[in-house]
């Protein structure tokens, strides 16, 4: 068991540390042009050949997609209700309980823990995730209003939408068109890795009061969204599993992003990735340990 636990860990472990490496030893690195490159070009691609190569039913991707509302939903709902209990601000720290990072260290788990049926199913959480991280959370964080252009202007849906009507009309992808965009996406989880741990090596943390208590927080809130969901759902199986771990993720690297770019909350989103990302190598493998 332990050996399957470290197969699953080592290469996320290795990725980040390249790029945790490389940022400490003053290389430049262009961050943000990576994190386009990926959102906009790598992600999609990664969407669509993850569908594609794996014979999952669209009622598979729709109760997958489900199952992501409601763990979104109940995650959401119990962070505002704990952080107004705590008299905080819900606009600071309500992003980061409900979007973890699904897309950095999510779907590499979850691939090399379930194989490729797990990655198929961890996409499809993914990309709800991302069009709800993307506009609502984007907005939140940066104090913006919601509007069409979030979503329409989301490379992410378009992608779902090519990759559903591939799948609701049980249709093949042309040979060059799979190869294309397979070969491209297969750059997404090792960029996602190498630039999360570009982010980690350059993040300074200084509240780690507060950013251990909402690190235990996101955890713990993801956990119990999770098991939730799966309880009411009666989710078995890989679909079951993709849920659990997802929901365990630590703060995604992109709300601290999102603070940068807004220039708000700065300190408090870098304790918040950095204090939960070390928490989530902990949870991680005891998690890990139950749904292998």
């Amino acid at each position: 068991m332990l050996v399957e636990i470290f197969n699953v860990l080592a290469p996320v472990v290795v990725c980040a540390a390249i790029g945790y490496i490389w940022a400490k030893s003053n290389h430049d690195y262009p961050s943000e042009f990576i994190s386009r490159l990926v959102f906009n070009v790598a992600a999609p691609c990664l969407v669509v050949s993850s569908i594609g190569q794996v014979q999952l039913s669209l009622a598979a991707l729709i109760e997958m997609a489900g199952a992501t509302l409601m763990a979104l939903g109940l995650v959401s709902l119990m962070g505002v209700l704990v952080i107004k209990l705590m008299g905080h601000d819900v606009r600071t720290y309500i992003v980061s309980l409900a979007f973890p990072n699904i897309g950095n260290m999510g779907l590499p788990l979850c691939l090399f823990a379930f194989g490729p049926q797990g990655l198929a199913l961890a996409v499809a959480y993914f990309m709800v995730i991302s069009i709800a991280h993307f506009s609502i959370g984007m907005a939140i964080a940066s104090g913006e209003r919601v509007t069409l252009k979030h979503f329409y202007g989301n490379p992410i849906l378009w992608s779902i939408i090519i990759a559903c009507l591939f799948v609701g009309f049980e249709l093949d992808l042309p040979i060059w068109f799979a190869n294309s965009v397979g070969l491209i996406g297969q750059a997404t989880i090792p960029l996602m890795l190498i630039t999360l741990g570009v982010s980690l090596a350059q993040i300074h943390v200084s509240q780690w009061g507060v950013g251990l208590l909402y690190s235990i927080l996101r955890i713990a809130l993801g956990l119990s969204a999770a098991l939730i969901t799966v309880d009411v759902l009666e989710l078995e199986g890989v679909t079951k599993n993709v849920v659990i771990l997802q929901g365990i993720m630590p703060v995604a690297v992109f709300n601290y992003l999102f603070a940068l770019k807004a220039q708000k909350n700065v300190e408090t989103l870098a304790s918040l990735v950095m204090i939960s990302t070390l928490l989530a190598m902990v949870i991680i493998p005891i998690v890990l340990s139950f749904l292998l």
